[in-house]
């Protein structure tokens, strides 16, 4: 493969297929843009098509707070912890999820 990207995930081994249909306008567009960056167009729109989704996980598990709802926030996880006798009996039993 010439120019373009180091090695990573998407320049590994392939061996599963995505397929999808296009206009030819869009088709053009995209090996333009290929091209541009020295990359095949299948290398283009993968790289393309992992950084949205990468990006779109990570939007997923971010959470974003407002000044007040930090402060709120702020304030509950610091006030001390309250002792629950039911709980800390759960916690002193063995495990359900190991053998021991």
């Amino acid at each position: 493969m010439s120019g373009g990207l180091p090695y990573n995930d998407v320049m590994t081994k392939s061996t599963d297929r995505v397929e999808f249909r296009i206009t030819p306008e869009l088709k053009d567009e995209l090996e333009t843009a290929s091209a541009i960056r020295g990359l095949t167009t299948s290398a283009f729109v993968k790289d393309a098509a992992l950084r949205a989704a990468r990006a779109t996980i990570q939007e997923e598990h971010l959470l974003f707070l407002g000044a007040d709802d930090w402060e709120f926030f702020t304030a509950e996880i610091s006030r001390p912890g309250k002792f629950v006798e039911g709980l800390a009996d759960l916690l002193r039993r063995p495990s359900i999820f190991t053998d021991q």
